[in-house]
């Protein structure tokens, strides 16, 4: 159920001087005696809509509201400028999130210029102006269904922010109409996009140094003592220095000619090498929590023992497993925050980030960093400190600062009081803060930040493990049901604290005292398996002895093989494959087939020493 709202483009003039549409989804028709409960989407870029129902508290009425310029609201699109014609190496990365697919700056440009032109001016489309479209539809519901029940506000990511301007301005341009806002996965008032990469890599190094024990060590081949995640470091150096062009060794090729050598191409690092790619293979693990952290770990161990393989004149038994790791992190990278408008909206992102989030390169002192410099550096000493430093993200603040000026001069600066508000002391309003751990994104710092700011009622639940975004998990479910079923306070007066005796503080009082406030990560395996024989990776289908019929292994494992050495530009992948597929061959029980199909294949390739290759196939090196 959908229902679109005009607003104004620019509140200080009002509706003459221009409207949007911002649009509206609810769960049900909304009776008098119904409270209102509002799920903020992130991003900034991202719609609400898909959050409705996220959160449920009986006697409320759910809704969501697109922020304006994205979803189902006015869109920040530039259509005439999109559909100019250019080359891409992943088709629709057009406008693809912080590298925005590599497109331009005077392609951005000339997109904000559209967008000046056909919708209005892009500075309007701020967080502070959302929070005023917000509390209009709020009143507007009210004065429909003649209710003065309860109303929430729950902010995801970015829609924290949101939700803080809306904290601020509440009793200031509109009346005090939300009593509980909760706040997930917070940016605080110091929350920064500069930081970015280093909030990537502060839970990466919080995984390894607080999260792997002596067992884990054993598992990953560790050293017994000292900082894990300056072991994992140094690994990804030497992989880096190994890998200059990927011209050495398969995994090499494989890395290189997958994702590497058009990373930069496709807007995800800003230069083309490999560890910035992995880097950027980090950060998109870190979004998806601590087990694919941990296989993170896994894949980065693993591709280092390959690359170490140097004597190896056969494909390596790391090659497939580490392989399969590629392929599935280039499909999540084509895939992450896909380009479309109407689901995720670049522009906004960016017109959002510059004006309320961005100081450029980033202060360092403040991330524990003591030797680095006081205040923010300049650009060339942040690269020298990435290159060193960060192993869990992409170069986020180089991407960004190509588009600086352009966004400046479409875009706006949000006043710093604004930036850094946290409301008005009001008795009836109640806050909650939630936030992971592990969480790469908004760390817990900005939460705790956010928190101590906090002047009214308020209340804090930190997850162990926990990624971005929390407050759906089941861990918290009792702490978020009681927060949005209690009074419009559940502190006794002259305090902050919720009363021990209330709903909320019995809730508060079980998550501490229960298991999910000490949980751990328990998915560490070790490196990524391969088979008993330790020489290929199950998936690859040489793992497998021949059938009733005589055939099946060599021909799997040759078709396998060459379909991977293709995609890495291997020369020779046939004449490798045809003796790959003699060894499958004799681990499958079958050596005589093996041979026997290595000499069909190499004979028609046309491979030199034939005999030689299917009996001796260390003769062929990559």
């Amino acid at each position: 159920m959908c229902r679109r709202y005009r607003v104004p483009l620019d509140y200080s003039q009002g509706l003459v001087a221009g409207n949007i549409t911002v649009t509206v989804k609810r769960s049900r028709a909304a009776k008098e005696s119904d409270g209102q409960l509002w799920m903020m989407g992130g991003g900034p870029g991202s719609p609400s809509y898909s959050e409705l129902g996220s959160i449920s508290s009986p006697g409320k009425v759910d809704y969501t509201l697109d922020h304006r310029g994205t979803g189902w609201s006015t869109l920040l699109d530039c259509p005439k400028v999109r559909k100019q014609p250019g080359n891409l190496p992943w088709g629709n990365s057009w406008m693809k999130w912080v590298g925005l697919g590599n497109v331009s700056a005077e392609t951005v440009d000339a997109c904000l210029a559209e967008i000046s032109e056909d919708i209005g001016a892009p500075r309007h489309f701020t967080a502070a102006n959302a929070a005023r479209d917000l509390a209009s539809i709020i009143m507007a519901i009210q004065a429909e269904t003649g209710s003065t029940a309860d109303v929430g506000i729950h902010g995801f990511s970015y829609g924290t922010v949101w939700a803080r301007r809306f904290l601020e301005l509440q009793g200031q341009e509109f009346p005090v109409i939300v009593s509980h806002v909760g706040i997930d996965g917070v940016c605080s008032g110091d929350y920064d996009y500069g930081q970015y990469a280093l909030m990537a890599n502060s839970a990466g190094r919080r995984l390894l140094d607080e999260y792997c024990d002596a067992d884990c060590r054993g598992k990953l081949g560790a050293p017994a003592t000292g900082s894990l995640a300056a072991w994992f470091g140094r690994a990804v150096k030497e992989i880096d220095k190994a890998i200059t062009d990927g011209s050495e060794g398969f995994c090499a090729k494989y890395l290189w000619e997958r994702f590497a050598k058009s990373s930069a191409l496709s807007g995800w690092t800003a230069k083309a090498s490999i560890k910035e790619a992995l880097g950027a293979i980090g950060y998109l693990h870190v979004t998806y929590g601590s087990k694919a952290m941990t296989e993170f770990v896994a894949f980065v161990l693993s591709l280092r023992r390959c690359v170490r393989d140097t004597a190896a004149t056969t494909i390596p038994s790391d090659f497939w497993a580490v392989a399969h790791r590629i392929d599935l992190s280039v499909r999540v990278a084509t895939r992450y925050l896909e380009t479309y408008p109407s689901s995720f909206d670049a522009i906004l992102h960016h017109i959002v980030g510059f004006g309320d989030m961005w100081k450029g390169p980033p202060e360092l002192r403040a991330w524990g960093l003591k030797d680095a410099r006081h205040g923010s550096c300049s650009l060339e000493s942040w690269r020298h400190f990435f290159d060193e430093e960060v192993f869990w993200a992409p170069d986020f603040v180089t991407l960004m600062s190509r588009y600086q000026d352009v966004f400046n001069k479409y875009g706006y600066r949000e006043n710093s009081a604004l930036v850094h508000g946290s409301g008005r002391p009001w008795s009836n309003v109640t806050v909650l803060v939630t936030n992971g751990d592990l969480d790469g994104q908004t760390p817990l710092r900005f939460a705790r930040a956010a928190f101590e700011a906090l002047p009214t009622c308020k209340a804090k639940v930190e997850l162990p493990t926990g990624r971005h975004c929390v407050s759906t998990d089941s861990c918290l479910q009792k702490v978020v049901n009681a927060f949005y079923g209690s009074p419009a306070s559940s502190c006794p007066s002259g305090s902050v604290n919720p009363a021990s005796s209330s709903d909320l503080g019995q809730a508060l009082e079980a998550f501490d005292s229960g298991n999910c406030s000490a949980k751990k990560v328990e998915t560490w395996t070790g490196l990524l398996p391969v088979d008993d024989c330790g020489r290929e990776h199950s998936s690859s289908g040489c793992d497998k002895s021949f059938g009733a019929g005589g055939d099946g292994v060599c021909d799997m494992c040759f078709a396998k093989c060459v379909e991977l050495l293709d995609k890495a530009n291997v020369p020779n992948s046939r004449c490798v494959c045809a003796s790959e597929a003699a060894r499958c061959g004799a681990r499958g029980n079958c050596t005589a087939g093996g041979f026997a199909f290595c000499s069909e294949e190499a004979s028609h390739a046309g491979c030199d020493n034939e005999d030689e290759l299917c009996q001796d196939p260390g003769l062929v090196v990559a």
